[in-house]
Parts: C-alpha cells; sequence; structure tokens
C-alpha cells in the first residue's frame, strides 16, 4: 500500500473522529440547554458558575484597563432562575502605571459604569447554557475605615432586560450613556445605593456562607 493511499485512510479516520466529536458536543448542548429551559435550577446555577469561573480564566484584551479587568475577575453570582440573573461585582480606582510611577487616572466610579455593561453584555450573550431575559449588575468598592475595618458600598446598580440590550449602541456610546438608557441608579452625594430596592431578583441562600455554590460538571 503506498504512502499516499495510507495518508488518505489517516485523514479521513481523523475526520471521524472529529466529526463524532462534534456531533456529540452538539447533543449534549442542546441536552443541557432543554433541562435548563425546563426548570433545572441547580444545572443553571453550575452553568452559570461555570462560565463566571471560564470569565476570570481568560487573558485581559489588549487595551483593557487592569482595573475593569480585575472588576470583571470579581463577578460572583448573586441569584438566577431560568428568565432572570444577578450578579455583583467589586472595583477600585484606575490606578496605572506611568512612566515610573502609579498614578490614579480614573475614580472607581469611572471604572464601575464600564465594568457593569460589559458584565451586562456577558450575561446575556456568552453564557453558553442559558438565555436570560434580563439582568441586573451591582458595583460595589472597598475601603477600610479608620479603626482598619474593611467595609464596601454600591456605587451603582442597573437592570436591563434583553429587549433594551439590543437597542443600545454598545460600540458607539460610552459606558455612561449606555447606563442612563437602562434602570440605572448610581451612588451620589450624601446618598447610598440600596440595591435591594427595586431588585430584579432577591439574592438567594448561600449554601457555605460565602455565595458560592457546589460545583457540577455541565461541560458538554
Amino acid at each position: 500500500m503506498s504512502f499516499i493511499a495510507v495518508g488518505i485512510i489517516v485523514f479521513l479516520l481523523l475526520g471521524l473522529v472529529i466529526g463524532f466529536t462534534i456531533v456529540q458536543s452538539a447533543f449534549s448542548h442542546r441536552h443541557w440547554r432543554r433541562v435548563i429551559a425546563e426548570g433545572d435550577q441547580p444545572t443553571l446555577l453550575a452553568a452559570v458558575e461555570e462560565a463566571l469561573e471560564t470569565f476570570r480564566g481568560m487573558r485581559a484584551p489588549r487595551g483593557t484597563p487592569p482595573a475593569d479587568w480585575r472588576g470583571l475577575q470579581s463577578a460572583a453570582l448573586v441569584a438566577a432562575d431560568r428568565d432572570r440573573c444577578r450578579v455583583s461585582l467589586v472595583v477600585e480606582p484606575d490606578v496605572r502605571v506611568i512612566g515610573t510611577e502609579r498614578r490614579e487616572v480614573g475614580p472607581a466610579e469611572s471604572v464601575a459604569r464600564r465594568v457593569a455593561v460589559r458584565m451586562v453584555e456577558r450575561l446575556l450573550y456568552e453564557i453558553p447554557l442559558a438565555r436570560f431575559q434580563a439582568v441586573q449588575v451591582d458595583v460595589y468598592t472597598e475601603y477600610r475605615s479608620p479603626q482598619g475595618q474593611l467595609s464596601s458600598e454600591c456605587l451603582l446598580t442597573t437592570q436591563v432586560s434583553r429587549l433594551m440590550a439590543s437597542e443600545s449602541d454598545w460600540d458607539e456610546l460610552e459606558a455612561g450613556a449606555i447606563l442612563a438608557d437602562w434602570r440605572t441608579r448610581e451612588r451620589q452625594p450624601g446618598e447610598h445605593v440600596n440595591p435591594e430596592e427595586g431588585a430584579l431578583i432577591a439574592p438567594m441562600p448561600s449554601t457555605n456562607g460565602q455565595g458560592s455554590l457546589p460545583h457540577e460538571d455541565i461541560t458538554p
């Protein structure tokens, strides 16, 4: 048998293996989507947690401010059901190294606006097995009191439906302008933002006191 014939056979076998893997993955993906659509809450929560963990392991796109990326990696699931999802983020001021100095080039509020918009995009369009109709993102900042106690304060909370998001100009508008078209409340001088007021979905009870959930592998 010639080397050409052997090569053709190997190529065909490799194609069959790859094709089988793709078909198997597609059927598995369809199965889990159907399970979630039918209301399987543990599977849904596991899917969201797995997606958030995947996001945390990604490398930051070129040009992304470090403070923005750290804020996105802090995402924690607050609550979710078949149609709604809510997460929280923690941000800090936008500090960058310019020359040989560390400088604050933007306040935490600016970082909060940018990461809130990006997280909404992720929740609506980048969770593989879920299709939420509305999402809520709560963004906090942390600070240390004179007594050394670490505290947090909500900088903003935003809610948006899939329909509203589809009408947003993601590419042209700045984060603040996009948030203005959604149901957004931001901290004002002398006023606090309570994300529980008019919340899209109430926080779910923590399974271990820290807000995380038991892991279930649902990778297709």
